[in-house]
């Protein structure tokens, strides 16, 4: 089944498929929301991609939904190379976007928006995320609170902790709005840990990033942060995952600092 666009066949025409949030994204921010005709489960930004029909999570995407939609181009992580193959087997276009960190975002988007001729967008694009950290570390404050930001634990309690680690997104955007990771040194970038690591990082900030952000399950722990109430159960779209609403992410960052 070949789903390739022909040579004659305008941009405006593409159909597009993201298998990521971080994708979706990309593709919005340069303007072509009304290209998309497919999106993840968990893509919910902008708010008109919730009506669109669904293609599967991020780690089981569905490749009959997905060739279903009669995309002329499908984008991927770096984990979907079995469905990648696949695709081009059937005649997709896939391009692979890794969505990691800051650098990724600003790579998607050249990828992307050549794709879609649309580079004027995204060096629209790229410069507004650059203004927004610009404008985040020069309101970085003098004190580096030692953060600890997790991403993910299970539900209630705390068990099977994953934290954000050096090279994450979070890690990144902690490093601009002035928060020092208790976690630098680990080996990567998004560590499991148990309460006894949190107990002996004693963190002056925890950042409960988790599905289920909660402050309750930190409370019996003895560090700085739960002494002073500075456990933040963070709800923050924009913070979930790499996108290019950095204003907004390093905002919501900035804030739980505080």
């Amino acid at each position: 089944m070949a789903c390739q666009r022909s040579a004659s066949t305008p941009p405006a025409g593409q159909r597009v498929v993201s298998l990521t949030p971080s994708g979706t994204e990309i593709v919005a921010a340069l303007g072509a929301t009304d290209q998309l005709v497919g999106v993840d489960d968990y893509s919910k930004f902008p708010e008109s991609v919730q009506q669109l029909p669904k293609v599967g999570s991020f780690m089981a995407p569905n490749l009959e939904a997905i060739v279903r939609l009669r995309p002329t181009l499908v984008v991927v992580d770096d984990i979907h190379g079995k469905t990648a193959g696949a695709l081009r087997d059937a005649g997709v276009t896939a391009v692979e976007c890794p969505m990691h960190d800051l650098a990724d975002v600003k790579s998607c988007l050249r990828t992307i928006g050549t794709r879609l001729e649309r580079p004027a967008a995204a060096d629209a694009a790229i410069a507004s995320i650059d203004r927004a950290l610009d404008a985040a570390a020069a309101k970085k404050p003098a004190h580096h609170p030692k953060v600890l930001a997790v991403i993910d634990r299970e539900p209630h309690g705390l068990g099977s902790i994953t934290a954000a680690g050096p090279g994450s997104w979070v890690d990144e955007l902690l490093a601009v709005t002035g928060g020092d990771n208790v976690l630098a040194a680990s080996g990567t970038r998004y560590p499991k840990i148990t309460s006894e690591e949190v107990l002996r990082a004693q963190p002056d900030v925890i950042l409960d990033l988790s599905y289920q952000a909660e402050v309750a399950p930190w409370n019996g722990l003895d560090v700085p942060a739960v002494r002073d109430h500075r456990v933040r159960a963070l709800s923050s779209d924009p913070l979930s995952h790499p996108s290019p609403r950095i204003g907004e992410a390093l905002d919501d960052l900035a804030g739980a600092l505080k």
